[in-house]
């Protein structure tokens, strides 16, 4: 399944909080959940596309990530349930 994770960056992510930030990518896309994603930083913004059994699988998944344990990114998910190509 395809989900669509919003995320919203609530504190600036620097020094070791962005070091651990950037270790946890490598495993979610070699592991095939994290299939793409975009960093607005000066609108405080992230998107990702994710692959997961299920939406409550992705949701635990993101919960775990160090940058939300602490309150530096909340996400909203949504299942996709169709894609448009132009």
């Amino acid at each position: 399944m395809l989900i669509l994770a919003e995320g919203t960056i609530q504190h600036p992510v620097a020094g070791d909080e962005r070091t651990a930030a950037q270790a946890w990518l490598g495993p979610m896309v070699d592991g095939g959940f994290l299939q793409s994603g975009y960093v607005d930083v000066a609108g405080n913004r992230l998107w990702m596309i994710l692959s997961s059994p299920d939406l409550a699988h992705a949701v635990q998944r993101l919960g775990d990530l160090p940058v939300v344990r602490n309150g530096s990114v909340s996400f909203t998910t949504h299942a996709v349930t169709a894609l448009r190509f132009r």
